[in-house]
Formats: C-alpha cells, sequence, structure tokens
C-alpha cells in the first residue's frame, strides 16, 4: 500500500479543501474581477488558516496574491479555469444527450450543487471514503444531499478498489453515452493506478463517451529544474501536505496513454491557452506556463 493510499484513508485530502478555497476566494471578488462564481466551495474549509483567508474579500485578494507571488500566477489561474473550461464541456454534453456523469476523485467539487447541468442527469461522485464522508456531511447539513435522488455516492480508492466494479454496483448504465470528469486526481496516482483505471473506464464507456481530465508536466512531478523555482515550490508544498504527486505526463504521454486504452484526444489546453479564451486581458500578461494542462478525449 502506498503512503499516499495510508494517507486517504485517515483522512480527507488536504489539497481538496485548498483548491475549494481558491475557488472560493476568487469567487470573492468583484463580479467584473473574478474568474469564476462558485458560492459552494467555501462550506467545504475546516482548515481555521483557509477559513481565515476567506473573512473579506479584501483577505481573499490578499490570499490569491500571495499565492501568485510564492507558486505563480499559472497555478491559480489554472486551478480556477479548469472549471470553467469542464463546465462548458458539460452543458455541450447535456445538449448532446449526455444523462450520466461521473466525478473521479470528486473531492470538493461542486458541480452537483451549482446545477451547472440544466437537465435530467445522474451524477456519480466518485472518491476515497475519507473525503467522501466528509463531503457528504457537509451536503447533508446544508439538506443539499439525500434530499437529491439524481446524486450517486461511489466510495472508491483508485490504488486499491476496481472501479468498474464500483460504478456497475452503483447503477451506472455503460450502454449510454457518459461524461468522465477527472479533475486535480492523476497527478496523485501511480502509473498502475492511472493504467487500471483508464482501462477500467474502457470497459464502460459506451462509443462518444467524454472523458476530460487534467495532469501535470512531468518535469513538475519531478521537482522541476534549476529554473523552474516556483515549480519545485509547488511539488514541495504538495509534499508536505502528505499528498505527493507520483505521475507526471506531457501531451505525447497522455495521447499515448488514452489511445493504447481506446480514447481520442480532442484537444490539450494550457493555463495560457485557458487564459486567451475566458480571460484575454490576463493573458496578455501572462507569462507561458505548462506546468499542467486540461484534456478532452473521446471513447472511440
Amino acid at each position: 500500500m502506498s503512503a499516499n493510499s495510508r494517507r486517504l484513508d485517515r483522512r480527507a485530502s488536504f489539497t481538496a479543501q485548498s483548491c475549494a478555497a481558491q475557488r472560493a476566494a476568487e469567487t470573492m471578488q468583484s463580479p467584473r474581477r473574478r474568474l469564476l462564481n462558485d458560492p459552494y466551495s467555501r462550506y467545504f474549509i475546516r482548515s481555521p488558516l483557509l477559513r481565515a483567508c476567506l473573512i473579506h474579500p479584501l483577505v481573499a485578494r490578499g490570499f490569491i496574491g500571495v499565492l501568485k507571488s510564492v507558486f505563480g500566477a499559472a497555478g491559480h489561474f489554472f486551478l480556477v479555469l479548469r472549471v470553467r473550461y469542464t463546465d462548458d464541456v458539460l452543458k455541450k454534453a447535456i445538449d448532446d444527450g449526455v444523462d450520466q456523469l461521473v466525478l473521479l476523485g470528486a473531492g470538493f467539487d461542486t458541480t452537483t450543487l451549482r446545477r451547472v447541468a440544466h437537465g435530467p442527469i445522474k451524477i456519480f461522485e466518485v472518491d476515497a471514503p475519507t473525503t467522501q464522508a466528509d463531503k457528504r456531511a457537509v451536503m447533508e447539513r446544508l439538506q443539499l444531499a439525500d434530499s437529491n435522488d439524481e446524486i450517486v455516492w461511489v466510495p472508491c480508492d483508485f490504488e486499491h478498489d476496481i472501479l468498474r466494479e464500483r460504478l456497475l454496483a452503483s447503477g451506472f448504465d455503460p450502454t449510454r453515452p457518459s461524461l468522465f470528469v477527472w479533475l486535480g486526481v492523476t497527478a496523485y496516482l501511480t502509473q498502475d493506478a492511472l493504467d487500471a483505471t483508464l482501462a477500467d473506464l474502457a470497459t464502460v464507456c459506451a462509443p462518444g463517451s467524454l472523458l476530460v481530465f487534467d495532469y501535470l508536466d512531468t518535469s513538475v512531478v519531478a521537482g522541476g529544474d534549476n529554473k523552474s523555482v516556483r515549480a519545485r515550490l509547488w511539488t514541495e508544498a504538495a509534499a508536505r501536505f502528505g499528498e505527493p504527486y507520483l505521475t507526471g505526463l506531457t501531451a505525447a504521454d497522455a495521447d499515448a496513454l488514452l489511445a493504447s486504452h481506446g480514447f481520442q484526444c480532442r484537444q490539450h489546453l494550457t493555463t495560457l491557452e485557458l487564459l486567451r479564451h475566458y480571460a484575454p486581458a490576463y493573458a496578455s500578461r501572462s507569462p507561458a506556463d505548462g506546468r499542467a494542462a486540461i484534456t478532452t478525449a473521446q471513447r472511440t
């Protein structure tokens, strides 16, 4: 059993909580400035320090500024804009008739709460039992979990459980095209777990199903080179929180991995490309950064 898996057995993911804090801080900015509106993220933050960063919009702006200064602006931009991008993919999928959404490693993703999908859709929330228990408790406190029969909770440890079996046992229909969203997970998995998960997906994805996932570049996972001080800090911070990066990919690696499991890549988008689409004013002032990318692929 890996150290990462033992950590997930003990407590909910801290990185999921820190990502929620960044989304919440961005949401607190003025409508003309903010890049994301995610009003539910703040409810999932338990850390007193992170909660303190959200006591006022000006404090939240300072929190974002510190993160950009220490780790580079690209990290924050990517984290919030990958949500915008995934929302757009989901809306298009719903319009095309997809009625099953699988959130792999759902963490404190708030897609279910934000009602991004306006239409009949069943959502399968798949995650490690500890993180999922925390999330479900918050949603029950907000009276948003048990009353919604469109949500299916699927506890699953990607390092040890068989995803295919967990999904089928939860009522997932493999004959219908679906959308699978896998954000903020691949870098924390071993290569074996990454392969096993994609192999499982290949057996339950009907032709035409879509997969959206993000990944970190191999240089980041390796700790960055001598010129990438911020990349190294990013990697060290993840390890310090007990959730070290284990697997990195290049765009070519991702294409090959997807193809080996019957998926065809549609596009890779880096932080700069996301900025050019959603926030051109920021793109003109931001350096190119290839530390992370988000990919959409289709089951062939």
